[in-house]
């Protein structure tokens, strides 16, 4: 494995970390935005004396439009990641060849990330973990407020592909510039689970945060972790619509256990028909000449 040596150990975990900032940083930048734009347009609305009233109704209003808020960061944010992004990729000493990946295998994913996420969901439901966790009742109430149409958007589609411009499109192939790729399929893992603040959505984080880089690494393209996560993604919302139910807690257990296996299938499946060959620049030069 080629090892960027000339960089020291500052720059490389600065480099892992400053994709991440960036985002933290523009929802930073557009939550003060919006909190001050909400108590400008409202203070009209309380008296002095009753400041505790309207700082309650500006907590409510950025708790209701909270999802909103955080989609348009991830939309800013990608516009920044993506020129980060194809600045890498001009600097990578490898390509991936990937002729031997026949269209309709990319179909295999939507799969993937709809029976990972309803696995996720089921049993973390049947688990104790949501009701010891508070941090993930707030985030889940958060996460789903807001129009339905805007949801679908945002957690759907704009906060995936801009996870995984952070988390596999930056921060696991650079990983895979200084360590193997399991090393770097952990570490970004790690990263991703930390990034999400609870306990119950780091567990969930971490197993798709494997998972994603995993096809990232087998595909050689990151479409492909893009389909599963945006798959996943709108499986959750679309469980979270339903408000399903179940009648024992067996059940749930069971379903839960039967979408995992499902899911492992389909990677099996996956990994047994998909391989993107990673050519080193070196040593295509050498067998050209």
């Amino acid at each position: 494995v080629w090892v960027m040596t000339q960089e020291s150990w500052f720059r490389r975990i600065w480099g892992l970390i400053t994709p991440e900032l960036i985002y933290l940083a523009i929802c930073y930048l557009i939550d003060i935005a919006a909190a001050g734009y909400w108590a400008f347009s409202m203070a009209g609305d309380y008296s002095q004396s009753n400041m505790d009233a309207f700082v309650t109704a500006l907590s409510d209003k950025l708790i209701k439009y909270a999802m909103v808020l955080q989609s348009a960061a991830a939309f800013f944010s990608i516009l920044i990641l993506l020129r980060m992004y194809f600045k890498d990729y001009k600097k990578r000493r490898f390509v991936f060849d990937r002729k031997g990946t026949a269209p309709g295998w990319w179909l295999i994913l939507i799969p993937i990330g709809v029976f990972v996420s309803l696995a996720g969901n089921l049993l973390i439901n049947v688990s104790d973990l949501a009701a010891m966790s508070e941090g993930f009742e707030q985030s889940q109430q958060m996460l789903f407020s807001g129009p339905l149409a805007a949801q679908i958007i945002g957690i759907g589609v704009i906060i995936p592909i801009c996870e995984e411009l952070i988390y596999r499109g930056l921060i696991f192939m650079r990983l895979r510039q200084y360590c193997n790729v399991n090393l770097a399929i952990g570490i970004s893992a790690l990263l991703f689970a930390a990034f999400h603040g609870n306990i119950v959505q780091g567990i969930y984080a971490f197993v798709t945060g494997i998972l994603f880089a995993y096809v990232y690494e087998k595909y050689g393209s990151l479409k492909a972790p893009m389909i599963v996560h945006i798959s996943a993604n709108l499986m959750s919302l679309g469980l979270a619509c339903l408000n399903y139910t179940f009648e024992s807690r067996m059940k749930v257990l069971v379903v839960g256990v039967i979408a995992a296996v499902i899911c492992l299938a389909f990677v099996w499946v996956m990994d047994k028909h998909v391989s993107a060959k990673r050519i080193y620049l070196k040593q295509a030069e050498a067998s050209e000449a």
